[in-house]
């Protein structure tokens, strides 16, 4: 549900007749002390994307620091992930951006190179953020962009099937032995379940595969795929093996599932995934009798695991705002303030400043995902750069031409072409 769509009341800049009677009417209603006081706040406005529970706790937040800064009003906004990039991207050409806006780092360049942003040094303090978290929020060299919470690549999985089956999975273990240890839990257990799921069609896991190479999945610039036609053949020809065999849930069953997932449907033991995911499915596999554990992913090379941290999500302050610095409090407030932070929780993931670690309350798979990350942070390395604006669109083809190649219908090599045909076309439409 959108709330107070598109704006927000600002002080504008009036003349002749229009400006008297105004100054009028505010000495008679004694509304003449200066902008940013009790009697005459700021307004600014903030939007995010999120549900009904995120609502709820982010309005008790900023309810808290307009208390604490009598002289700064927030309007709130929001809206679910979809509906809030529509009205972001809409707004994008008219200027019309709140003043802070909650950022995906997939659509950070897009926003961060056009101008649309404000960079952030001397307005945010960002002396306190976890090391590697900072870095991905620069675009063009300018710091445009904070994280509010973040998370690495694991792999996660059902430890109560894993353990019975004498499956270790200690870091350095390769993709030979994942496939291995799938084949082994599926052996284990029966009919409708498998020890894994058919990763393959997930780009992310690809990226992470490029990047245990020491490659990338977008050049530099965004402005084009980092990898040959090879290389995509070679990674959509990985799982064949297990699909063939029975490994894993074949795809007729699969894309039966959405939108729920293997783990939720307690039908799949283990599927690489972002390691605050767990927070998603471990209540659901819980209630079904069964547990969930992280891992580190399986390598290439047991000293590059390909790890970096990425934001769950940024804030940042709109170039077309009116007040930045009182944004800058704002941000500063939600990411430092001991009380803001035990009320926001970790509904945006396990929070990137120190003291928001100090000050969150952890719960049992908080701390599950807190211990992975600390188990890995000898393994995190320099994020990649932002994404492409056409990324989200690539990420849905690279996942629609293999389940073609799942089906049957193609080839590896003949999805790999289609696939490249369209995400040249997609990049080139930015540029």
């Amino acid at each position: 549900m959108m709330r107070n769509p598109h704006g927000l009341r600002r002080r504008s800049v009036l003349t002749g007749a229009a400006a008297a009677a105004t100054v009028a009417a505010a000495a008679a209603c004694g509304d003449d002390g200066p902008a940013g006081t009790a009697d005459d706040p700021v307004e600014i406005g903030f939007e995010w994307w999120g549900d009904e529970a995120r609502a709820e706790v982010t309005q008790q937040a900023v309810d808290l620091f307009m208390q604490k800064n009598e002289g700064i009003k927030v309007q709130t906004n929001f809206s679910d992930f979809p509906t809030y990039w529509e009205s972001m991207t809409t707004r994008m050409a008219s200027r019309d951006l709140p003043d802070v806006l909650n950022m995906d780092y997939s659509r950070l360049l897009q926003f961060g190179s056009n101008g649309l942003l404000t960079p952030l040094d001397g307005l945010v303090d960002t002396s306190d953020f976890i090391d590697g978290f900072l870095d991905t929020g620069y675009v063009n060299d300018e710091l445009v962009a904070v994280p509010i919470a973040g998370n690495t690549l694991g792999l996660i999985y059902r430890s109560d099937w894993y353990d019975p089956a004498s499956v270790t999975l200690e870091p350095g273990y390769t993709w030979e032995d994942y496939h291995a240890a799938i084949e082994a839990v599926t052996a284990t257990l029966p009919e409708g379940k498998w020890g894994g799921g058919d990763y393959a069609g997930q780009y992310h896991f690809m990226e992470l595969w490029l990047r245990q190479q020491g490659g990338s999945f977008y050049a530099t610039d965004g402005a084009a795929l980092n990898f040959d036609r090879a290389k995509l053949i070679e990674w959509w020809s990985a799982t064949e093996a297990l699909r063939t065999e029975g490994a894993v849930p074949p795809i007729e069953v699969s894309s039966q599932w959405a939108p729920e997932n293997g783990f939720v449907l307690d039908t799949v033991g283990a599927d690489p995934g972002w390691d605050n995911f767990l927070a998603w499915y471990a209540p659901t596999v819980a209630e079904k009798g069964g547990t969930l554990a992280l891992a580190a992913p399986p390598s290439l090379d047991p000293n590059n695991l390909g790890l970096y941290l990425k934001p769950s999500m940024q804030l940042c302050i709109s170039a077309n705002s009116e007040f930045p610095e009182e944004s800058g409090k704002l941000i500063d407030f939600l990411l430092t303030d001991p009380e803001a932070i035990a009320i926001l929780g970790t509904s945006r993931g396990v929070p990137a400043t120190n003291v928001g670690r100090a000050n969150v309350e952890v719960d049992e798979i908080s701390q599950q995902v807190l211990d992975y990350e600390a188990s890995v942070e000898q393994y995190l390395t320099a994020p990649p750069p932002p994404p492409p604006a056409a990324t989200g669109a690539i990420e849905v083809k690279f996942g629609e031409l293999y389940q073609q190649v799942q089906y049957g219908e193609l080839t590896a090599a003949e999805g790999a072409d289609a696939f490249f045909t369209e995400a040249e076309t997609l990049l080139a439409s930015e540029q």
